[in-house]
């Protein structure tokens, strides 16, 4: 019998200094676990040299690489809807996501892929313990008061960029996905819910980023109250985002087909 692939979906911006750190971590965990293993890393047209951080850990790695950049900076979303897309074209049996950053353990990504094999559709970390600005933390609270009250589906923390589904049912749901989604996994959460998939959620470890920055790369260049401008920005339009899914979710129609789909 051939042996299960698992891809990796790797969304990566600005993680020069912690992502090889990182990769190997996963790649010895997963080493463990007789599957086939690639990393499908996607750059967000990173500007430290994370590409040839991660092009030269490839002849370190046991597990296959594929690494590809954003022609331009397109923000975390559209970076993970990406490297999701990408793994898929990788015809693997499962498909573990986790973020660059490195704030999470390879060991629990053995954990998720494990949970999916025992028969899980999907599994989504919880991260009890954060290390995180204050206001990524009170944001994640908010989402999970709003999910259950608007959509009716209770989760513990939509949000967590360590996760990992069946391919199948993967890319069935990212076909009702915006193409350029700011929150492709909230909108994945609710709809493996909504669809009656058997989504585990599984508390995971959380750290503090690797490399010399402890904070993200999303707010880093802006000053205290310029980084709460941008953060309401962002928050004003996830949430229209939120409200056309709702609706077109309630419609019972899939209008919102991404380009590949």
């Amino acid at each position: 019998m051939s042996r299960p692939k698992v891809a990796v979906a790797i969304p990566a911006y600005n993680e020069s200094e912690g992502i090889g750190e990182f990769l190997l971590e996963i790649d010895e965990a997963l080493a463990e676990t007789g599957c086939d293993v690639v990393f499908v890393v996607v750059d967000d047209a990173s500007t430290d040299g994370t590409v040839e951080a991660v092009e030269a850990l490839r002849s370190k790695l046991s597990a296959d690489l594929l690494l590809s950049s954003m022609p331009q900076n397109g923000g975390h979303g559209p970076a993970v809807l990406e490297a999701y897309r990408r793994s898929l074209e990788c015809s693997p049996s499962y498909v573990l996501a986790v973020d660059g950053d490195g704030q999470f353990l390879g060991s629990d990504l053995r954990r998720l892929l494990v949970l999916l094999q025992d028969g899980g559709d999907g599994v989504c970390g919880v991260r009890r313990f954060r290390y995180d600005p204050w206001f990524r933390m009170a944001m994640t609270r908010v989402l999970r008061v709003y999910i259950g009250t608007f959509f009716g589906v209770p989760t513990r923390d939509a949000n967590c960029p360590l996760r990992g589904y069946r391919a199948e049912l993967l890319d069935e749901l990212l076909k009702w996905l915006p193409d350029r989604s700011l929150i492709p996994n909230v909108h994945l959460a609710i709809l493996a819910a909504r669809r009656g998939a058997t989504l585990v959620e599984v508390d995971v470890n959380h750290r503090v980023r690797r490399g010399a920055a402890t904070t993200g790369t999303m707010f880093a260049s802006a000053q205290r109250w310029g980084t709460m401008k941008r953060l309401l920005k962002f928050c004003g339009i996830a949430l229209r985002e939120s409200l056309r899914f709702h609706r077109d979710l309630n419609s019972g129609r899939r209008p919102m087909v991404n380009a590949r789909g």
